[in-house]
């Protein structure tokens, strides 16, 4: 889709943080932007930003691990906006608590935000894409979906199922018109995982740099990317040629095992 002007785009969670610049960098490209978020009062202050900027923002306040409501945003947004082009499946939580000490309502609640929530949105949004043979649909997943670093288990596990899904629906509608873009960043400075230490060989990456790949990989129909590229390319194809044990040296050399032993459990926004 190398013409996004006046394309109507769709962002999860694009109240703040890498949402919120996925919504600006689309905005630049001359494109109609459709915001959620379940936090109302950020929601309205982004889309009056974008406003004043001289961009269309369309907010609508959702949820996206309740199924229906996923539903009902796609039609809002179809009658009222215009036919999704692209949706931007960028809405998430984290928490970092050992595999063991999760609870059941933890796991619960990062599965249908995390994962369920973006199987949601493209069971309420593709069916419109291939009616059209026409779309994009980006899954915002994670380098943790292939090496998974501890104290952080639902997280990864939730970004390891996308990546399988994703992988699933691009192979069954291949041909079909619609496509689909995996997304994996690595340590991405947002505030999202605060007080977690960077390992050795990296650093906090600028969201801008991932937002801007973002972008680029719709316009060039790039089925997966990585951000920064060599590092977590480098850390996907180790944990793939079957040597898991690998992956633990490395991360106990790099102090990646301790990573996110200092995260900060509430950071006083609803991640």
């Amino acid at each position: 889709m190398k013409d996004l002007a006046g394309r109507v785009v769709l962002i999860t969670g694009a109240a703040r943080g890498m949402g919120k610049l996925h919504a600006l960098n689309f905005a630049r490209e001359g494109c109609r932007v459709v915001i959620t978020d379940v936090d109302a009062a950020e929601l309205e202050k982004t889309a009056s930003e974008m406003r004043e900027a001289g961009y269309e923002a369309y907010p609508y306040v959702q949820d996206v691990s309740d199924r229906g409501a996923c539903f009902e945003l796609a039609k809002k947004v179809e009658a009222e906006v215009g036919p999704i082009d692209v949706l931007v499946n960028n809405a998430g939580i984290a928490i970092n608590e050992y595999v063991m000490d999760t609870s059941e309502e933890t796991y619960r609640r990062i599965t249908d935000v995390n994962y369920l929530g973006q199987v949601w949105m493209m069971n309420a949004v593709v069916p419109e894409m291939l009616a059209r043979r026409r779309g994009h649909v980006v899954n915002v997943a994670s380098i943790v979906a292939k090496v998974s670093p501890p104290k952080l288990g639902a997280y990864n596990a939730t970004k390891a199922a996308l990546v399988a899904i994703t992988d699933t629906i691009r192979q069954e509608l291949k041909g079909s018109g619609v496509d689909f873009t995996i997304v994996n960043p690595g340590y991405i400075a947002t505030g999202m995982f605060e007080g977690a230490k960077v390992p050795l060989i990296t650093h906090w990456q600028d969201p801008q740099k991932v937002a801007d790949a973002l972008v680029e990989a719709v316009k060039r129909n790039r089925a997966e990317i990585f951000v920064p590229r060599f590092m977590t390319l480098l850390a996907s194809a180790v944990r793939g040629l079957g040597l898991p044990c690998m992956v633990d040296l490395s991360f106990g050399m790099l102090g990646a095992n301790k990573s996110f032993e200092t995260m900060q459990r509430e950071r006083g926004r609803p991640f």
